[in-house]
C-alpha cells in the first residue's frame, strides 16, 4: 500500500507482486475446489484465504490493465468458494468484465456458466454506457464487442460437452450475446451441434 501510494513502481509491476503472492498462497484453494474435494479444507484455513483474497483484491491498483483478465477470472472463480464479501465479488466482476474482451478461452476453464454469463452481462452494461462517444471510441467498442462473441461461442463449444449441461443456461448464455457481436454464426452453430451430440 505505501509502495502504490507513493507512485513510485508501475501499477503492472505491483499487479505482478499481487499475482505472484497469489499463486504462493492461493493455488492449493484452486485445486481443491476444482477437484471438488473442498472437504479436505479446514474452516480456518478458509478464513484466511478469504482475508488473502480479499486483501489482494483491494490492493490491486486501479489503472486497467494493471492485473491481467485472466487472473481476475482465476480469483472470480474461487470467490464463492471462499465466501467473499459481495464489495470483494461485485470488484471482481466489475473489473473483469472491463478486460473481458482480452480473455481467451482458457481464461475460462473454471467452466462454471453462470459466472460467465455475470461477467458477459457486466461488459455489455458498460459497453452500452460508453457507446456514445467518438467514431475511434465506437469502432474499438465494437471490435471488443465481436472478440467476446467470438470468445463466448468457443467458450460454449467446451461447455456443450458436460453430459450435465442444463439446456436451459447454454441456451441464456448463447442468447446474451447481441446481434452486433457476431459477424457469423459458424462458432455457434459448432457449439450447439457438439451440444445436441452430446445430450440427445
Amino acid at each position: 500500500m505505501t509502495i502504490r501510494s507513493a507512485h513510485v513502481l508501475p501499477p503492472q509491476l505491483i499487479g505482478e507482486a499481487l499475482h505472484v503472492y497469489a499463486c504462493k498462497w492461493l493455488p492449493c484453494i484452486i485445486k481443491v475446489n476444482i477437484s471438488g474435494s473442498s472437504a479436505s479444507q479446514t474452516e480456518e484455513s478458509r478464513e484466511k484465504n478469504r482475508k488473502i483474497l480479499e486483501t489482494i483484491v483491494s490492493m490491486i491498483p486501479a489503472d486497467r490493465g494493471s492485473v491481467s483478465v485472466g487472473f481476475l477470472l482465476r480469483l472470480l472463480s474461487i470467490s464463492s468458494h471462499l465466501g467473499v464479501s459481495s464489495v470483494t465479488k461485485t470488484e471482481l466482476i466489475k473489473r473483469s468484465s472491463i478486460q473481458f474482451h482480452k480473455a481467451a478461452v482458457s481464461d475460462l476453464n473454471f467452466y462454471d456458466i453462470e459466472l460467465v454469463q455475470v461477467v458477459l452481462e457486466s461488459f455489455l452494461k458498460f459497453w452500452k454506457r460508453i457507446y456514445p462517444g467518438s467514431v475511434e471510441n465506437r469502432n474499438y467498442l465494437l471490435r471488443s464487442i465481436r472478440k467476446v462473441g467470438k470468445l463466448v461461442d468457443t467458450y460454449l463449444q467446451v461447455v456443450a460437452r458436460d453430459e450435465d449441461m442444463p439446456v436451459s443456461k447454454f441456451v441464456a448464455l448463447a442468447e446474451t450475446v447481441p446481434a452486433i457481436g457476431r459477424l457469423e454464426h459458424d462458432d455457434l452453430y459448432q457449439a450447439i451441434s457438439i451440444y445436441l451430440k452430446v445430450n440427445y
